[in-house]
Formats: C-alpha cells, sequence, structure tokens
C-alpha cells in the first residue's frame, strides 16, 4: 500500500486530527434544493450521490451552485449536528465558505489532481500543520 498525502489551504479550521470516510460528487453541489436540511441527505434527483448523507462524512465535491442560501443551509447543518464533518473542494466559492465559516464546519481547498486521488469509501486522516490542512490514506 502506498501513501497518498494531498495538501490544500484552510478556509475553516479545525483541531487535531479528523479521521473518516470519504463522500464524493463530480457534480457542483446546491446546498439549497440539492441537500434536505433536515436530514443531511442528497435529495437532487440528477445528483451522481442521490440518496447518500453527507452528515459526519468528509465531503468532497467540485464546488457549488445556485442560491446565496445554501450558506444558511451549510450553518442550519451544524446546528442539527447534521454537517459533514469537513468540507472539500476544489472551486471554492463565497456562499460555501461563508457557510462553513459560520457553521464553525472544517473547510479545505485542494487542486484538480489531488481531488481526482479521492473515491467514495476511502479512509482518510485530516489535519492541519503549518497553516497548511492535508488529506491522507493509503492507495492500493
Amino acid at each position: 500500500m502506498q501513501e497518498v498525502k494531498v495538501e490544500g489551504k484552510v478556509v475553516q479550521e479545525w483541531e487535531g486530527n479528523l479521521t473518516g470516510e470519504i463522500l464524493k460528487t463530480n457534480q457542483n453541489v446546491s446546498f439549497l434544493g440539492d441537500v434536505d436540511l433536515n436530514t443531511g441527505r442528497i435529495v437532487a434527483k440528477d445528483s451522481d450521490i442521490e440518496g447518500e448523507n453527507i452528515s459526519g462524512k468528509i465531503f468532497l465535491f467540485p464546488g457549488s451552485r445556485g442560491s446565496t442560501v445554501g450558506a444558511n443551509v451549510l450553518f442550519g447543518l451544524a446546528k442539527k449536528n447534521l454537517a459533514p464533518m469537513l468540507l472539500v473542494t476544489k472551486h471554492p466559492e463565497m456562499i460555501t465558505m461563508s457557510g462553513a465559516i459560520f457553521g464553525n464546519i472544517p473547510m479545505l481547498v485542494i487542486e484538480e489532481e489531488a481531488f481526482d486521488q479521492f473515491k467514495t469509501g476511502n479512509k482518510v486522516k485530516a489535519f492541519i500543520e503549518k497553516e497548511k490542512g492535508y488529506l491522507v490514506h493509503q492507495k492500493s
């Protein structure tokens, strides 16, 4: 097995190590409309992860789309303890970043090539070292 270590830019920091399972989509996400605020489940019929739940997951998504209310959805998920453990994206924008900050949801931005290193189900560890964020997993 080979260890893959990906560096990213921290948007919303966290303490210690986060260890969890990846849920990855290759489609942009609208937190308003694609995610059920009461469950954290993906409800968008056109989503490649419809029916999956982002709560407690390390959620990888290329970027977001849609309404400015998406920040409120992320904040609401955090208040209900339904937020992802970590948001990871390659195309950050202000709506998602502000939702992560207001909801105190850890968030990391990674490069395009790094995004392709991960798939749903990978077990990863995320940590911050010298102001950089890292995702580490074992690749077979």
